[in-house]
């Protein structure tokens, strides 16, 4: 059974407003807590809701946009932030990477580990847009949703 799409558009319509209501009723216990961990894992629940906004609010901009004005190419000034962005990145993988072997406690660390894994990620993320974008005259859409595929899974 196939949906159309004006129903379609209001069902991602409907969950973005979920979402964003998730996010904010998640923020607002987190504040309620004296518990750290608590308020960690609660504060992570609402940034994942709005990550799914974000993504949800890219479907309806694809349901209305032609693929090829998605991907036209990006000026240099946008290379430019983005050639800093892997810099940035990098430094702060080498930074926490440096500073973990020094932490005895295992919460702590613990926690380092989790941030030093999503910045290795953030890190292979930035990397690979700045070189898309440095060939943008020549990448095809699908080299775009390629990367999407691939590094979504890490971005996760």
């Amino acid at each position: 059974m196939s949906i159309g799409k004006p129903q379609f558009k209001r069902i991602v319509e409907e969950k973005i407003e979920n979402e964003k209501k998730a996010a904010s009723l998640l923020y607002a216990s987190a504040e309620k807590t004296n518990n750290p961990v608590i308020r960690l894992m609660l504060c992570q629940l609402a940034l994942d809701s709005a990550k799914h906004e974000h993504m949800l609010t890219v479907i309806l901009q694809l349901l209305e946009s032609p693929s090829k004005e998605q991907f036209k190419c990006e000026g240099e000034g946008f290379r430019e932030v983005m050639k800093n962005h892997v810099s940035i990145e990098r430094g702060m993988l080498e930074d926490f990477e440096e500073i973990i072997d020094k932490i005895d406690d295992n919460r702590i660390r613990f926690i380092l580990q989790e941030i030093v894994s999503d910045e290795k990620k953030h890190h292979a993320i930035v990397k690979r847009m700045y070189e898309l974008l440095c060939e943008a005259k020549k990448v095809k859409d699908e080299k775009w949703w390629d990367f999407l595929f691939r590094y979504s899974r890490l971005a996760g």
